[in-house]
């Protein structure tokens, strides 16, 4: 198709990156490769070094022009600027495409404003979940943004199908799913990567099988439920939860409640070439999470890159276990079920025949559907309908 001009609205760009984060990373990156000329309207987090604000020129990563602009103030997750409704307004209304990241409400007051010459992709990763009375106030502006949408994009035909949101905008609904590079293992670690938090890392470990668990520490995400799984599982096997968030401390003292200290460490966030080791040298990977807030588990995507068997909450409406094939890439539990939970990881764990059909079946399962070069071919198809 013929070049134009796309503009992505989101949350945050590199370096700061998340879920969403990653996905528009690689699908700007791949629009640029492509030949459009593709901008980045993003928040800046405070007292961060790079440059902020409407400045003359933005920043420029690998064929993508990034604005970001400064946000001091955050309200149930979303960040406030008034500098970035001003960009996102003015560079989109140049735009022959505008790419907006949901859930983020602060974007939808310029989309509203857009001339209607210009295309708006909107890419519904979630609904707004447990915002109690604040989404019920925003749900007008919502479905204001629905009906201006031009076409509206989800990442699984599950969430699509169960969103409360969309039920009066089917029509619109079309469905690309996420996807992820494949994975590149260093050979050799840097000599800098000997560092203490990494000497303890794996001398936790030691010749012990991992069940490993990577995302924000944060009530969704199950984690709680994974600990009191962990009390049961084989004596050889060990937890390791990666990321960081406000539940770090609440964690913290469930682990020491039960007696968890030598089977489960909270590692923090961790370097990029550790995080890669660990998803390549895991037994298996879990994602306890008990809601939809936990819309589709890009994450998910990583361990089956790397071969890793799933274990993953059976979660009504959610992607999850579309992404998870039950049977074919790793098992589902019900969710908040520790019982199961424990069940489930031991069964893998003790099956070797059952554990390498499901890294075979996690495999092929990311190649055919879930890797990054799908995802943006995919998209690619979705702006030449709109744009055209």
């Amino acid at each position: 198709m013929n070049s134009f001009k796309l503009v992505h609205w989101g949350k945050f760009y590199r370096p700061d990156l998340g879920g969403i984060e990653s996905i528009t990373e690689s699908l700007a990156k791949g629009a640029a490769a492509q030949g459009h000329c593709v901008e980045v309207v993003c928040f800046g987090k405070p007292g961060t070094a790079y440059p902020l604000g409407l400045a003359k020129q933005p920043e420029q990563q690998q064929g993508v022009a990034v604005w970001r602009c400064p946000s001091k103030h955050t309200v149930a997750s979303q960040p406030l600027s008034l500098r970035y409704l001003l960009r996102a307004w003015w560079q989109g209304r140049r735009a022959h495409c505008v790419h907006l990241h949901w859930p983020n409400y602060l974007a939808a007051l310029p989309a509203l404003l857009l001339p209607r010459r210009v295309a708006l992709l909107l890419h519904w990763h979630s609904d707004v979940v447990n915002k109690g009375r604040l989404a019920t106030l925003l749900a007008p502006l919502e479905q204001a943004l629905l009906r201006r949408a031009t076409v509206v994009v989800c990442t699984s035909p599950p969430y699509a199908l169960a969103s409360q949101a969309l039920q009066t905008h089917q029509h619109k609904v079309q469905v690309v799913p996420l996807g992820v590079s494949p994975p590149v293992l260093p050979e050799v670690l840097p000599a800098e990567h000997n560092t203490p938090k990494n000497q303890a890392l794996w001398g936790f470990i030691g010749q012990r099988r991992v069940v490993l668990a990577v995302g924000r520490l944060v009530p969704y995400k199950g984690l709680q439920v994974l600990l009191e799984a962990a009390q049961h599982l084989p004596e050889n096997s060990c937890v390791v939860m990666v990321g960081a968030g406000p539940l770090h401390g609440e964690l913290s003292q469930t682990i020491a409640r039960l007696g968890l200290g030598s089977l489960v460490l909270l590692a923090g966030r961790v370097e990029d070439a550790d995080l890669q080791q660990l998803f390549a040298s895991a037994a298996l990977f879990c994602l306890p999470s008990i809601d939809r807030a936990e819309a589709f588990g890009v994450v998910l995507l990583e361990a089956m890159a790397h071969g890793l068997p799933l274990v993953t909450s059976n979660i009504p409406g959610s992607g999850v276990p579309w992404v998870n094939a039950a049977g074919i890439s790793g098992l589902h539990v019900p969710v908040g079920n520790a019982q199961a939970l424990a069940q489930a990881c031991t069964q893998v764990l003790g099956d070797p025949a059952l554990h390498a059909a499901l890294q075979a079946g996690a495999r092929a399962r990311y190649a055919a559907l879930f890797t990054e070069a799908r995802m943006v071919e995919g998209f690619e198809r979705v702006y030449a309908e709109v744009v055209g």
